[in-house]
């Protein structure tokens, strides 16, 4: 049994709905100014200097300064689009592999969207649900669009964790997530490949070789590639999602999934949930299970 003030206790750490909105929108705020000076002001160095150059030997009917101000600027416009007027995310689907449902697929989806309308009648309806073809059951959303796995539709779990993205999709949580997203326009090409899952990752004196120019140069595309900010803010930022994710919960919980929820958690990511080591700060973006789990279950 709980008693008030212990719910007034749990209610005191969830910020209001404006209030947590308002956090994010700060934080993007932050990571697009930081995003201005380093991203795009490499990005104008660099297509500065290319044009230049290129312009010297072939005619590009365009001055370097235009070509290189669209090269800064675009990725920072396409960022505050994708804010303000959130698409399907095609280029994240592709990414993702993921695909538009088969007829039984979509009729899972329905009677799982059906269940949760129950409990209330003005759910907002996501324009386009996907299919990834992962046998573990998962999902997320982003912009206008929620992917759930093969896994998922096939379990019991449906209704439970698409009220749960849902929560994100109906909140401006899904609309930051593209804005950041769309901020990176390319990782660390000249780093090190990523290991092919099952091979032995390579030593690191391998890649130590190139000298100080490749370092530079390496830098200047990663810093150009745009992300940095992000990466500089990601504590704020894993503080935020951390909350958010709790926020999300509770959507589920309002939609009486609580207890479906609190089941799937226990059966598909406690058992691996890895511990957060935070000795200065905190850098997960989801908070332990074992306490979500908690959280649900006191409701």
């Amino acid at each position: 049994m709980h008693t008030q003030a212990e719910s007034d206790r749990r209610d005191r750490r969830h910020p209001a709905p404006a209030l947590s909105a308002a956090t994010g929108l700060l934080l993007y705020g932050l990571t697009f100014l930081g995003e201005g000076m380093l991203g795009a002001g490499t990005r104008w160095l660099l297509a500065w200097l290319g044009a230049t150059t290129v312009g010297a030997i072939v005619p590009l009917g365009l001055g370097a300064g235009p070509l290189a101000w669209s090269a800064a600027l675009a990725p920072l416009a396409w960022s505050l689009l994708g804010l303000l007027w959130p698409r399907r995310g095609w280029l994240w689907r592709r990414r993702l592999g993921a695909r538009r449902p088969t007829v039984e697929e979509a009729l899972a989806i329905e009677d799982a969207r059906a269940m949760l309308v129950a409990g209330d009648q003005g759910l907002h309806r996501a324009d386009e649900v996907y299919v990834l073809d992962d046998p573990l059951p998962a999902g997320a959303a982003r912009g206008r669009s929620i992917v759930l796995s093969r896994g998922l539709l096939e379990s019991d779990a449906t209704p439970a964790v698409y009220a749960h993205e849902l929560g994100h999709r109906c909140s401006l949580d899904a609309r930051l997530t593209e804005a950041l997203e769309r901020l990176e326009v390319w990782g660390d090409p000249l780093g090190p490949p990523e290991p092919q899952r099952g091979a032995q990752a390579p030593a690191r004196d391998e890649h130590r070789s190139g000298g100080l120019l490749l370092g530079c140069a390496r830098w200047a595309l990663r810093l150009a590639g745009g992300g940095c900010a992000e990466a500089l803010l990601h504590p704020l930022w894993a503080a935020h999602w951390r909350r958010r994710e709790y926020a999300a919960d509770a959507h589920a919980a309002a939609l009486g999934q609580a207890e479906d929820l609190a089941r799937y958690l226990a059966d598909h990511e406690l058992p691996f949930d890895p511990p957060q080591r935070r000795f200065l700060l905190n850098r997960a973006e989801h908070p332990p299970v074992a306490l979500r789990i908690e959280r649900l279950s006191s409701r």
